[in-house]
């Protein structure tokens, strides 16, 4: 199979893997939402802080220096592994002793509780972390996708009985939880390797070469992500946190998604020419502008269609999240086309360039937080899309430097597709005043819009649209 098939196939079953979760979860988050309040979802998008930091010093970047390396050895594996559980259960014992404090300082009684339980979750992340990048090596989404998809289900499940029972935050600890510990599961009666219990200093030294500057650069991103909610907790309300926290979850959700695709397939594909410069540019291209006819439309229709959505789906408690989802959309678009430059430097060994564009973003982007945390939650989100703008002009610097092909390039290469993903939001957008009824917004723009945007495209004749159709039906034939 030729590198541009491999890679498509990757990404049908990576998205399909998505697209099948976060329906599920979309759906269990709006019964989750309708069934709890904004204080708790503010609790506990508080604590998820705590454990996505964690978790970036389990990983320490390895899982990404075992698929870059293209001679990995058995070793390397099994001193990854047990590297992780070490410090998974390290930070759960930080977590546990830090917890009193933690609540003591946001003032909210329940949190040292929920804190211990979901810190679990971080022993059970850490046992699944190397199935899982071993799937991914080897692009065998496939059993990812069935993983990932009976964990969704069960944990959702589970959780919307819970908050019918009125557990209220404990049922979004224990869909966390729960999900951990089925995915561990099952990752591991699926995976072949089993652990030597070996733990090689020399390849923990190798790895950590490349995988050190993508720790510090996680750390980094995860700390600013991260931001708003330590402060909104503390400086506004959590309250407010729930508002913000709800408002990006529709986008979030979209977005992780996609950059989950991108990460899991373009690494490991494009790594092996790395060192064919022209056939890398070509292929990161074409991606580029394959990226951009879905996520151009899908993230702009979403920013116009964000009250009805939150109306009809959450009810009208949810209303002050309208402004936060419309603005989060747009930031979104923007860092999954930036994001995949960020993946073309680790492609070709790079991270020491991406870490110094991380120090740059880091700066900018706190700034702009800062200033905006003294007029509330919408300039939050404005703050986040002007720092988003920024960083895509940041992390398209190297490429441009490197392999002539910068923010200028790919903007020219998405201006049609630009262009017309904005007539389509300016259609949508009228739409909504010829519609009285927000169900029957929901019901009928999505489609009237589609409509609208691949008629356009279809119509100057865009190559990636034909390129993605010649594809798809060849998959079918197979």
């Amino acid at each position: 199979m030729s590198l541009g098939n491999k890679m498509f196939l990757g990404m049908i079953w990576n998205a399909f893997e998505r697209m099948s979760i976060q329906a599920v979860s979309f759906l269990l988050g709006i019964i989750l939402a309708r069934l709890l309040t904004p204080t708790e979802y503010g609790t506990v998008g508080l604590l998820i802080v705590f454990i996505s930091f964690s978790q970036v010093f389990i990983d320490s970047g390895f899982s990404k220096a075992l698929i870059q390396k293209q001679e990995r050895t058995n070793d390397d594996i099994s001193t990854v592994f047990l590297f992780s559980i070490f410090i998974a259960l390290v930070f759960y014992v930080i977590l546990w002793v830090s917890a009193p404090l933690i609540a003591d300082f946001y003032e909210i009684i329940d949190l040292t509780n929920l804190l211990r339980v979901l810190s679990i979750s971080l022993i059970f992340n850490a046992l699944f972390s190397i199935p899982l990048t071993l799937f991914t090596i080897n692009l065998n989404f496939k059993v990812i996708a069935k993983v990932n998809f009976i964990a969704t289900l069960i944990s959702g499940g589970i959780a919307v009985y819970m908050a019918y029972k009125g557990y209220g935050a404990w049922a979004l600890v224990g869909q966390t939880l729960i999900k951990s510990i089925i995915t561990a599961i099952l990752m591991w009666t699926q995976v072949k390797w089993r652990p030597t219990w070996v733990f090689s200093i020399p390849s923990l030294k190798t790895l950590f070469s490349f995988g050190s500057k993508l720790l510090i650069s996680s750390l980094l991103s995860n700390l600013v992500n991260n931001f708003y909610s330590l402060f909104i907790a503390k400086l506004i309300s959590t309250k407010d946190l729930g508002y913000y926290t709800r408002g990006t979850q529709f986008s979030d959700t979209i977005y992780g998604s996609i950059s989950t695709i991108f990460d899991n397939v373009l690494l490991p594909t494009l790594s092996t020419v790395q060192n064919q410069r022209e056939l890398l540019i070509q292929h990161t291209r074409r991606i580029i502008r394959s990226a951009a006819i879905i996520v151009l439309p899908l993230f702009l229709g979403l920013s116009v269609m964000s009250e009805p959505i939150i109306t009809v789906l959450l009810k009208e408690k949810w209303l002050p999240a309208v402004p936060i989802m419309q603005i989060l959309c747009i930031a979104r678009l923007i860092t999954i086309i930036s994001g995949i430059n960020v993946n073309l430097l680790y492609v070709i060994g790079r991270t020491d360039l991406a870490l110094r564009q991380q120090y740059v973003k880091l700066i900018i982007r706190v700034i702009l937080l800062v200033i905006a945390l003294q007029y509330g939650i919408v300039y939050i989100a404005l703050a986040e899309l002007l720092s988003t703008a920024i960083h895509f002009f940041i992390n398209t610097y190297y490429p441009g430097r490197i392999m002539k092909y910068g923010a200028i390039q790919q903007i020219k290469d998405m201006m049609p597709i630009i262009l017309a993903s904005l007539a389509m939001a300016l259609f949508a957008y009228f739409c909504m005043y010829w519609i009285p009824n927000d169900l029957y917004k929901l019901l009928i723009i999505p489609i009237l819009a589609s409509i609208f945007y691949f008629g356009i495209i279809y119509t100057i004749k865009l190559p990636e649209l034909f390129f993605l159709i010649d594809k798809i039906k060849a998959i079918k034939k197979k």
